[in-house]
């Protein structure tokens, strides 16, 4: 049976599985202020003091700027998973492991 205690492939799920999530939020966060969804989402905030706030451009821009974030910490991650698969590793655990 293969430690899996903290060898190199539990490292490579973890890395995989951080760029996939940040890359769906940040696709998600991209695209969702755009969308009719956002105004559908705020509508029930619209009748409050902040319903024009969240509508307003500089808001959706924020988040979809967040959603830039997340998609380039995803590549950031996806590519530390491509260096560990070409045989680079991957660079020892932070003090946060």
């Amino acid at each position: 049976m293969p430690d899996l205690s903290g060898g190199p492939l539990p490292a490579r799920i973890r890395t995989a599985l951080l760029a996939y999530v940040f890359g769906v939020l940040g696709a998600f966060l991209l695209a969702a202020p755009w969308s009719p969804l956002w105004d559908y989402a705020t509508l029930s905030v619209a009748q409050y003091a902040f319903g024009p706030w969240v509508r307003s451009g500089w808001v959706r821009g924020a988040v979809s700027g967040l959603g830039a974030l997340d998609l380039w910490v995803a590549l950031q991650e996806a590519g530390t998973l491509w260096q560990s698969l070409r045989g680079g590793g991957l660079p020892p655990p932070g003090p946060e492991s």
